[in-house]
């Protein structure tokens, strides 16, 4: 449904439901209290798993998503070295959990930062402990295994050299450049404030605009029936532009007024949608220090592509012709 970095551009798993096990319990109890637990030893948790809440600053919520998801992994990436949570011998720093939540649909970030660190540091540990399973099954020696973490090692690394290139881009006077040729003058984007429902089944979808349609309220119908995270608020998304979203949804989203719902199912990759549209609005020119992140974004996003562009205008590659020779072939993109 919603867009992301360039590794998560669809709606992957923010819509799974949480493990329950007894360390949720705990970990509730450490993302509520906040930086409290960094003051005070933390209290015995069970054996299977000790968390610990993030010390670190509340980011402020920033205009885009996108940016305020950034902001909350960027202020635990400045203490990446802290223990956020242990299993089995297994650890878990704030830096992995700040790498996971950049990896997010940036819609997580309405979650706020007590809730998205609860959901992504209970993702990892479900990792964390499923690799541990795996290890006492003897996977870790398996050749299809190592072939894939080998695989692993060598993306880490393309994404190291990228990011390299990326950083190398950002520089003020850039950022001053691409401010005035993109932003300055212009108006901001325009914005829809929606409301959604998830279900598995168009059969659900069809059901639940037919209650709509027979006068029950959307966000009744939304804490009842949809599996989306937004459940709790009555669906509520919040204010979207249109590039955060993915093309089914946006389309859908911005062909009605205020005050409309779907008269059909929005298929998307977590399921069908039903989607009300509560309000519309036209963003003012964003300065330039709240225009700062997506300016830092696009630098990066072009930077990268350019470096990766470079190679494969460099390159050549031969690939087997099934009669004992090769065959070059250009690449893409050149």
């Amino acid at each position: 449904m919603i867009k992301s970095s360039e590794r998560c551009r669809d709606v992957r798993s923010a819509w799974a439901l949480y493990w329950p096990d007894l360390r949720s319990l705990y970990l509730l109890a450490a993302v509520l209290t906040g930086p409290a637990l960094a003051a005070d030893p933390p209290k015995p948790a069970p054996p299977a798993a000790q968390t610990q809440a993030a010390s670190t600053t509340l980011p402020t919520i920033v205009g885009e998503p996108g940016d305020a998801l950034n902001a909350m992994a960027d202020s635990l990436a400045k203490n990446g070295a802290l223990i956020a949570a242990s299993a089995g011998g297994l650890q878990i720093t704030q830096a992995d959990v700040a790498d996971a939540m950049r990896a997010m649909p940036v819609s997580m970030a309405n979650l706020g930062f007590p809730a998205l660190y609860r959901h992504v540091l209970d993702e990892l540990m479900n990792e964390k402990l499923a690799s541990l399973a795996a290890r006492a099954a003897g996977l870790d020696k398996d050749p299809d295994v190592i072939r894939r973490q080998r695989d692993a090692a060598d993306h880490v690394l393309a994404q190291a050299w990228v990011s390299q290139k990326e950083n190398a881009a950002v520089t003020e006077e850039a950022l001053r450049a691409l401010y005035d040729r993109e932003i300055a003058g212009k108006p901001g984007p325009a914005e829809v404030r929606a409301r959604v429902i998830l279900v598995p089944t168009e059969a659900q979808a069809d059901s639940l605009i037919a209650k709509l349609q027979a006068g029950e309220q959307f966000d009744d119908l939304a804490h009842q029936y949809s599996k989306d995270w937004t459940a709790v608020a009555g669906g509520d998304m919040g204010w979207l532009p249109l590039a955060s979203l993915s093309p089914q949804v946006g389309a859908a989203m911005f062909a009605l007024a205020p005050g409309q719902y779907t008269q059909f199912p929005v298929r998307a990759q977590p399921g069908y949608f039903v989607i009300r549209v509560e309000g519309r609005r036209q963003r003012a020119t964003p300065t330039f220090e709240e225009a700062r992140g997506m300016l830092v974004h696009q630098l990066r996003r072009e930077a990268g592509g350019k470096a990766v562009q470079s190679l494969i205008s460099d390159s050549k590659i031969n690939v087997p012709d099934g009669q004992g020779g090769t065959t070059a072939v250009t690449p893409a993109g050149r």
